[in-house]
């Protein structure tokens, strides 16, 4: 497409949208005759335009809204909430990892014991944080479920 007819493109929205006075008018349907990859374009931008102009759209009922909101106030509460908990046991594991490595309180069997134990719940923790990750990628109905 070259420059002439690049200007003739922004003219043809004009017209559409009845913007463009006499002499553009003139100006872009003198194209139109002459450049055919123009005159398919401009028939196209007219299916387009005249599609659009036949759709209506309705607003949902006050309900919908209302139930829309609530459910996005719940998901950002329960999403900080999340947050909150997963930092608060981040905190206690490190404590407790401090607290075993520095003092002599428990005894070496005692501390490989919780160290274990915190190991294996680290562990379960990832695992299924990454098959519910995994899953809400390939779920196809997850998007047309409110939740």
């Amino acid at each position: 497409m070259d420059e002439h007819c690049t200007k003739m493109h922004d003219l043809m929205s004009g017209y559409l949208d009845d913007e463009l006075d006499d002499a553009d008018t003139e100006r872009l349907e003198g194209h139109l005759e002459t450049c055919a990859d123009c005159r398919r374009e401009f028939e196209e931008m007219t299916l387009i335009v005249s599609g659009a102009s036949t759709l209506s759209v309705e607003d949902p009922p006050e309900e919908v809204w209302d139930e829309f909101l609530e459910n996005v106030y719940n998901r950002i509460e329960r999403r900080t909430g999340w947050y909150l908990v997963i930092l608060g046991a981040l905190m206690v594991i490190g404590w407790t990892v401090y607290f075993l490595v520095l003092t002599d309180i428990l005894s070496a069997i005692a501390k490989i014991i919780v160290v274990l134990i915190l190991v294996g719940l680290a562990l379960l923790f990832s695992s299924v944080m990454r098959q519910r990750l995994h899953h809400r990628k390939t779920d196809r109905y997850s998007r047309d479920v409110h939740r």
